[in-house]
């Protein structure tokens, strides 16, 4: 009996001892492969693609990816996608982020970049996972031009690598065949790391349908596709062939050495090339020849452009030759002064300017503001009340000894009814401020950016519903003491079929909380403008084709301002303006407002400010005069769950062409040219303090200067003469022959010189040298005039 017991014992121990072990292996045991960027590269406040292999060697898991992705130093969200993955499956993620901020990839703890909650996020558990738990990509800074190549064979563009040697800003070239496992995007935002994409000879037309559109889109949201010549061109570049801007013949013709080294600047060339005999289509805006023959051109496409060579990018004997990198620096404009476009200026940035800029004035409420002068009022009430009068009052009635709780009664009430009447606002529903700005697309479609504030009346989560067209990141305090939080447990956003939503998680009552984001809106109207300046008279009509009234609208040309009014829906207004100048310009953010309000009456105008000014941001590379106009209809596809009053400001600018006819001498002066400077020596440093004076703090150093007649002026005029006048003795100038490409040393304070100083693309170059003892100031730089004749 008694070895009966003992077995059954050990029995029993035997079958406890597995229980555990049964229960563990009964979950999901996940594996993470990650991948971020192009070949483990990004680039600063630029979206990227993100690619995610899970695979599962455990039971089945249902639940939710979190992805902890602070797109910059001060705004991020977690991304929350839904997964199901059966017991031993794997499954690839490609997916899309609007950013990686640097301090987060060069953080020496960085925190876990990917979570897994069975069950979901909000209720679910979260459990581990093994491999890739961080990402440690390279970053690239802002001005970095990076181009993708789409070729065959990488061998045929590897002089595209030297491109950087003739740049001003650095370069990077990524063959996408010859990236291993590369997955080519399906979204524009897989794309966005990207400058310029250049096909050689393949072509996109073995793209998928939805990889063709993301290029597609890519190039109308600011990307260049670069093409070159090939027999099958159409068709090779798929829904592209109705926007090139040549028309290659089956005839060829020949280009001599001679003229691809002047055009190259320089360039060595050893033998003539032969091209395709090519025209210009209606869509070409300019062109580059040499020999009276077409080798290039641009057309435009959205904020995009197609640049189109009438040569194959890898066919030698050109791209063999060692001119050839500079003569592709010259054509895509590598070697010009300014970073490849795309490159926003600090109110096209919207991650740094929606928080700082707008993000400061559009989180300050009117409810917030107290009367002082009310207080003082109230209070002096209070002091007669609680004094004289009630003891008068009590002494009539003699009823003194009740005074120990007339006196607390009164002070508390007069608190309640103090705090109901300042927090009343606040008390029975949230308040939003909605900040967004636009630019008119050529298709008629609303692109642009905003800014959502919300003031809370309760503590908790808040949830807002974003459609397709509309993105959200929430805005976040950085501080060493919460670098290490979970970023899902502050916001996060899913994905769902009909768009997106935004959660943001714990907010205090009364406190703010803002998120910003991208906003497109296809199909929403445009602003119909006929113009005609003439003798300085701009005469004409704007129509306002949007259904909504357009308020404060205006001309925008260089600094100056043409208020117009209010136009309704659908209405016609006749203009009739007389201007202080015969061009028209891009708008120029000289008069730029960095103050905030001083009082609640002072929030709306500085909205409006803040919101104009971004717009302009949006339109600068077009490089020409905007109408503004704004609408206090909220515009931006958010809409929030639960009770709340919103302020909506949309701001709505569209670049427009008017048929500007010059007679007569020209002169372009300073509020007409684009200037620039850039450092030469290890040591220095420029900042532009006051555009209109041409003011800028300058410390010891060497710089280039450049002054540029802006883009659609240059074709104007014909350009003689230029007119330099220096007015600081601490300066010393030489400027730049173009026919001798040498600098030669100014010594007077006013020089008038003959156009062989004037560049082909509309620049004058100055190296100026500034000494002042290792102390910067403030310093007037040279004014420059260049004066020609109006062409016929």
């Amino acid at each position: 009996m008694l070895r009966r017991s003992y077995f059954f014992a050990i029995l029993i121990a035997f079958v406890i001892s597995f229980i555990p072990i049964t229960q563990a292996s009964a979950a999901p045991i996940l594996n993470v492969d990650a991948e971020v960027g192009v070949d483990n590269h990004i680039k600063s406040y630029t979206p990227l693609p993100l690619n995610i292999t899970v695979t599962n060697s455990g039971t089945a898991f249902s639940g939710d990816l979190v992805i902890d992705t602070p797109a910059t130093y001060n705004a991020g969200s977690a991304l929350v996608y839904p997964l199901e993955l059966a017991e031993g499956e794997s499954k690839t993620i490609q997916l899309y982020l609007d950013g990686l901020a640097d301090d987060f990839v060069y953080m020496s703890q960085q925190p876990q970049f990917f979570y897994f909650y069975e069950g979901g996020i909000e209720s679910g558990k979260e459990i581990d996972y093994s491999g890739d738990k961080l990402v440690r990509p390279s970053v690239y800074d802002l001005d970095t031009t990076i181009i993708y190549t789409l070729t065959d064979n990488s061998d045929r563009l590897s002089s595209f690598l030297q491109l950087k040697q003739f740049a001003t800003f650095n370069v990077e070239v990524f063959h996408l065949n010859s990236i291993e496992n590369f997955n080519f995007p399906t979204n524009s935002k897989g794309l966005k790391l990207a400058n310029i994409l250049a096909i050689d000879e393949m072509g996109i037309s073995h793209l998928t349908e939805e990889q063709q559109k993301a290029i597609f889109n890519w190039v109308q949201e600011g990307g260049t596709l670069l093409v070159g010549g090939s027999d099958q061109v159409e068709s090779s570049v798929s829904q592209f062939k109705d926007y090139l801007p040549l028309t290659l013949s089956n005839e060829r013709t020949t280009i001599t050495s001679q003229s691809l080294e002047t055009l190259s600047k320089g360039g060595v060339f050893t033998e003539n090339i032969v091209i395709y005999q090519a025209e210009a289509t209606n869509n070409s805006l300019s062109t580059i020849e040499a020999d009276g023959k077409i080798i290039a051109a641009t057309a435009s496409l959205g904020n995009g452009q197609i640049i189109q060579t009438a040569f194959s990018l890898g066919d030698n004997p050109l791209a063999s030759m060692s001119g050839y990198s500079k003569l592709m620096a010259t054509i895509l404009q590598l070697d010009s002064n300014q970073p490849f476009r795309g490159y926003p200026t600090f109110a096209g940035n919207y991650m740094d300017y929606l928080p700082y800029e707008v993000g400061g004035v559009n989180e300050l409420f009117p409810s917030f503001e107290v009367s002082v002068t009310t207080l003082i009022i109230i209070v002096l009430i209070y002091i007669l009340l609680i004094g004289p009068i009630l003891y008068l009052i009590l002494k009539k009635f003699d009823k003194r000894e009740h005074a120990w709780w007339i006196i607390p009664a009164i002070s508390i009430a007069l608190s309640i009814a103090l705090f109901i009447v300042g927090a009343k606002d606040r008390l029975f529903q949230s308040h939003i401020q909605q900040t967004a700005y636009y630019q008119v697309t050529e298709d008629n479609n609303l692109s642009g950016y905003y800014i959502e504030s919300i003031l809370t009346n309760r503590g908790g989560d808040f949830t807002f519903d974003l459609d397709k067209g509309t993105t959200a990141i929430a805005t976040r305090t950085y501080n060493g003491s919460n670098s290490t939080n979970k970023l899902h447990e502050k916001s996060y956003v899913e994905h769902h079929a009909e768009g997106s939503s935004i959660h943001l998680n714990n907010l205090n009552y009364w406190s703010v909380q803002s998120f910003i984001g991208e906003t497109n809106i296809p199909n929403a109207g445009s602003i119909k403008t006929d113009l005609s300046l003439k003798n300085n008279l701009l005469e004409g009509t704007i129509t306002n084709e949007f259904p909504f009234e357009l308020k404060d609208v205006a001309i925008w040309s260089g600094h100056i301002e043409v208020a117009l009014g209010d136009i309704a829906a659908g209405a016609t207004i006749n203009v009739s303006e007389q201007l202080k100048s015969a061009l028209l310009l891009a708008p120029s953010n000289t008069n730029y407002n960095y103050n905030y309000p001083q009082s609640k009456d002072e929030i709306l105008p500085m909205r409006l400010e803040k919101a104009k000014y971004g717009a302009a941001g949006l339109t600068e590379k077009n490089g020409l005069p905007v109408i503004i106009g704004w609408t206090d209809q909220a515009l931006v596809g958010v809409q929030h769950n639960g009770n709340a009053s919103v302020s909506p400001v949309s701001y709505i600018a569209q670049p427009f062409n008017a048929n500007v006819e010059l007679s007569g001498e020209i002169t372009l002066g300073s509020d007409i040219l684009n200037k620039s400077i850039d450092m030469i020596s290890q040591t220095g440093f420029a900042d532009l303090m006051n555009e209109s004076t041409n003011q800028w703090y300058l410390e010891d150093g060497q710089y280039t200067y450049i002054v540029e007649i802006p883009e659609n002026v240059k074709t104007q005029g014909d350009w003689n003469e230029i007119s330099f006048t220096n007015k600081e003795n601490k300066l010393t100038v030489s400027i730049l022959n173009v026919q001798t490409n040498e600098y030669e040393p100014i010594s007077n304070q006013k020089e008038s010189y003959e156009n062989y100083y004037l560049s082909e693309d509309g620049r004058v170059i100055f190296q100026i040298e500034f000494l002042n003892g290792d102390r910067g100031t403030p310093v007037i730089l040279p004014e420059v005039e260049i004066k020609g004749v109006a062409k016929e």
